[in-house]
């Protein structure tokens, strides 16, 4: 899992390095940035985890990338839940957000200096919901993972004590 999101992280420095060699040589690192779009992205998300017990759910997801660490079917369940309503609640923000953002364009229509810089900020919300999502899918893919392995466990087990507790009848003949 950790190569995955490594995978992610190399593939966005990938992509900058692409944006800056393509064109006049140009780049800057503020082109991805936008601290209105990452508040309001961040006051849609935070508050899920002030809800009972959430953010321990969310921290399990990063613990599991240990192969060490282990805990109870109940609990992988949880954190499963936990990242599903994470990753929904990142694109109905992100939607939200830009629908707003739209919104705001189209009010400023009249002004062109004002319609780049507009669309670059619609586009950045986008651009950051598909960046939490990238790097919460290994973690929902690990949990997964999991839980199928603790399952096919559970089954062996369960297979194991069958077979103990048939006796042998001999009719192998």
């Amino acid at each position: 899992m950790i190569m995955e999101i490594i995978s992610i992280v190399g593939g966005m420095a990938f992509l900058m390095l692409m944006t800056y060699t393509g064109g006049d040589k140009t780049f800057s690192l503020s082109w991805f940035v936008d601290f209105p779009t990452i508040l309001i992205m961040i006051v849609f998300i935070v508050p899920i985890f002030m809800r009972g017990g959430l953010w321990k759910d969310f921290k399990r997801a990063f613990q599991l990338l240990k192969k060490d660490f282990t805990c109870h079917l109940s609990e992988l369940r949880r954190t499963k839940d936990v990242l599903e309503m994470i990753q929904k609640q990142i694109w109905y923000a992100g939607i939200l957000t830009m629908m707003v953002s739209v919104m705001y364009v189209m009010v400023n229509i009249s002004d062109p200096s004002l319609l780049g810089p507009n669309i670059a900020v619609v586009v950045l919300t986008m651009f950051y919901a598909v960046i939490l999502e990238m790097l919460l899918l290994p973690l929902l893919l690990e949990v997964k993972r999991r839980i199928i392995n603790y399952m096919e466990l559970e089954t062996e087990m369960e297979m194991d004590a069958v077979q103990q507790t048939v006796p042998d009848t001999g009719s192998d003949r």
